[in-house]
């Protein structure tokens, strides 16, 4: 029966998720320390991943039409895991099948939820940086919250950048 190449390539998938998984870990901790070229060789370790599971899934797929070919339905249909699951009649198999698919929905869920926390530290960290360059090129006479608006403004401040060479 082909649905146990449905189930090994659900168990690959998983295990490649899980990689991701600890990439991005790892990713975490070194966005947390600013370790650009660290950031950069997990990135383009985790693109090689994605490649992998891209490969994966399209194994799972052309499974699933096996197995539909086996059982004598002509569908070119992309079927879920739960769909395909009813059309297995052996207890045992159709146990794997949804064991395999929970597997990897936890790891797909644990994977969201991380790269969900990188994403805010990015932003964070855009807007710390945001931040500090409007306070490095912000001119005093900009702001007038700090002196009364009848002294008029001063244009003789320079910014911290002088723009003369």
């Amino acid at each position: 029966m082909s649905i146990t190449r449905v189930i090994a390539a659900l168990d690959q998938l998983s295990a490649l998720h899980e990689q991701l998984l600890e990439i991005a870990e790892e990713k975490k901790g070194v966005l947390i320390r600013n370790e650009v070229d660290a950031l950069a060789a997990l990135t383009n370790k985790e693109s090689r991943i994605i490649k992998l599971v891209n490969e994966a899934d399209e194994e799972r797929n052309q499974a699933a039409q096996l197995f539909l070919k086996e059982k004598g339905i002509r569908s070119t249909l992309q079927l879920t895991v739960t769909e395909l699951s009813r059309l297995v009649f052996n207890h045992e198999e159709r146990a794997e099948l949804h064991e395999a698919q929970l597997r990897l929905t936890k790891v797909l869920e644990a994977l969201k939820v991380q790269n969900r926390n990188i994403q805010d530290l990015l932003e964070q960290s855009l807007n710390f940086v945001d931040y500090s360059l409007n306070l490095l090129t912000s001119r005093p006479e900009d702001e007038s919250i700090y002196q009364h608006p009848s002294l008029g403004h001063n244009k003789s401040s320079r910014s911290m950048f002088d723009t003369r060479a």
